[in-house]
């Protein structure tokens, strides 16, 4: 223990008191196990970790678009507000749960004949092994739907929108809008909508070169003086954590620095 200076932890789902209880208890345990000081342990939510990763601490807001979807900023009096975050059955508007029940809808209704035709019917058919797409709700409902399984099909949207589907493209512009509008509205609570700040998308779900597109040219629009940063997604979202700690270190990076070091993650 006494060769740690710091361990940071980002957790994901620290949405309400219930959960910040048991993370809390956690927490103490594991420092209790290693023998470090209540000072030399941290914790917060994911989101935090993302919002330094994009903006290294400066007022600005971050959006994850992974799973699920949150967004918090930040501003320069250390005034927090977040977006989204609702869980896949309320919202998380953009993320890729969504995404992935936006194409099963659409699928849906294209066989129907109640919207219009969409290479997801046949692509989502040989996904789950079935020559007619109505059969996938075998596979659908034969168990508890898990969102984090339903999320691998927002990769099958991506694909086929690259491939001209409409459809696909309507899917994840419309993804791109919203995570947009969780950056809008935080700056909006936050009164930093005229203000020089760092916005930024972290998560899987930017590595659609379509969602990431529609997100900044929307954010770039109603945040006039933003400066757009990302995406960050695979390795590179762990820096957050390493901002973290050598903040609490007083240790504060320039952008230089930090690009420096997302270099040596991605080595």
């Amino acid at each position: 223990a006494d060769s740690v200076d710091l361990i940071v932890v980002s957790w994901a789902d620290l949405d309400t008191e219930t959960y910040w209880v048991k993370a809390s208890g956690i927490i103490g345990e594991v420092a209790g196990e290693l023998g470090l000081p209540g000072n030399r342990l941290m914790f917060d939510h994911d989101a935090v970790a993302a919002y330094y990763a994009i903006t290294l601490g400066e007022p600005g807001v971050a959006v994850i678009a992974g799973t699920g979807a949150i967004a918090l900023g930040m501003n320069r009096h250390g005034e927090r507000a977040r977006s989204s975050g609702w869980g896949w059955l309320i919202g998380d508007e953009g993320s890729a749960g969504w995404i992935a029940l936006r194409a099963l809808n659409a699928a849906s209704r294209a066989y129907d004949g109640r919207g219009p035709w969409t290479s997801l019917v046949n692509r989502l058919a040989s996904y789950f092994g079935v020559s007619n797409l109505l059969n996938i709700l075998d596979k659908v409902y034969s168990e508890s739907p898990e969102i984090d399984k339903i999320a691998e099909l927002a990769r099958l949207v991506s694909e086929e929108a690259e491939r001209g589907d409409e459809v696909s493209v309507s899917i994840l512009r419309e993804a791109g809008r919203e995570l947009a509008l969780d950056a809008v509205s935080v700056a909006e609570r936050l009164g930093m909508v005229s203000d020089s700040i760092v916005v930024g998308g972290v998560g899987s779900v930017f590595n659609s070169r379509i969602v990431w597109g529609t997100f900044k040219e929307a954010v770039e629009s109603r945040l006039t003086k933003a400066t757009v940063r990302g995406p960050l997604t695979g390795q590179y979202s762990i820096l957050g954590p390493l901002v973290m700690g050598l903040m609490k270190m007083g240790i504060r990076l320039t952008r230089r620095e930090a690009g420096e070091l997302l270099a040596r993650l991605g080595a």
